[in-house]
């Protein structure tokens, strides 16, 4: 066992390149891709302002490069979400060290949501593209939710009920980091709940149905927030329950 743990100590840094250039060239064929599409809507910028004085054809390729810009943020969903689909990719429940293959498996994955986290998820936040894009990535989201953060890793480990709400800057993570392994373990948050501003919900989370969370809450490693209940605090504890609403 000792010998095995030095033999990981002194191949852990070039195992970590190896595997940082690999996700590089992924990331690139993936992001090249999506770019394609919205490339071609600039260069027939290009080509329909050719003729054009200098100050429109400024705006018409000024135009063209925000179009294309966008369009990539919709065709990334898609390639980064088939991707997935193809590869059965996701975040390995259990415990492991980083350099295993279930690691490998833990980075590639998280890979492609940073890639879409990065270039252009800002522009999704409180749209139905988002949603769908985590739906892609694994996430079981319910009716008529709504996320307002880019801060959400393993989403094939987290669970949204119907009319939730995440706000803005919410943490949502299906990993934690100890002692040189990754933890993963499951997040379900119920529906109409409400995550407030810049909350932390740590792997193993429990949140019912009716619960608010407070902003700048955080929630550790398998916390169970009851029905209705109203958590804030770092670390969070409940403070109070929602009444009833009367029909």
């Amino acid at each position: 066992m000792a010998e095995t743990e030095g033999l990981l100590k002194r191949w852990a840094t070039p195992l970590q390149s190896l595997m940082t250039l690999g996700l590089y060239v992924q990331l690139s064929l993936l992001g090249g891709l999506a770019a394609t599409p919205g490339l071609w809507v600039f260069t027939r910028a290009d080509v329909l302002s050719a003729a054009w004085s200098t100050w429109p054809r400024m705006f018409a390729l000024s135009v063209g490069g925000f179009l294309g810009y966008f369009t990539y943020t919709i065709a990334i969903v898609f390639v980064t979400g088939l991707f997935r689909l193809v590869t059965f990719a996701g975040t390995p429940l259990g415990t492991y060290s980083y350099y295993s293959g279930k690691g490998f498996r833990w980075a590639s994955y998280n890979a492609l949501i940073l890639l879409v986290r990065y270039t252009c998820m800002n522009w999704m936040r409180v749209t139905p593209l988002l949603v769908l894009f985590h739906r892609f990535m694994g996430m079981k989201i319910g009716k008529r939710v709504q996320i307002n953060t880019s801060i959400i890793g393993d989403a094939n480990l987290i669970e949204i009920g119907d009319d939730t709400v995440i706000g803005g800057d919410v943490t949502l993570i299906g990993h934690s980091a100890e002692r040189g392994n990754l933890v993963t373990a499951r997040v379900k948050i119920g529906s109409n709940v409400t995550v407030g501003l810049m909350a932390i919900v740590m792997p193993g989370v429990v949140i019912g149905d009716r619960a608010v969370i407070a902003a700048n809450a955080f929630l550790g490693k398998g916390t169970v927030v009851g029905p209705g209940e109203i958590w804030g605090g770092i670390p969070a504890k409940k403070l109070g329950e929602r009444k009833p609403r009367a029909d």
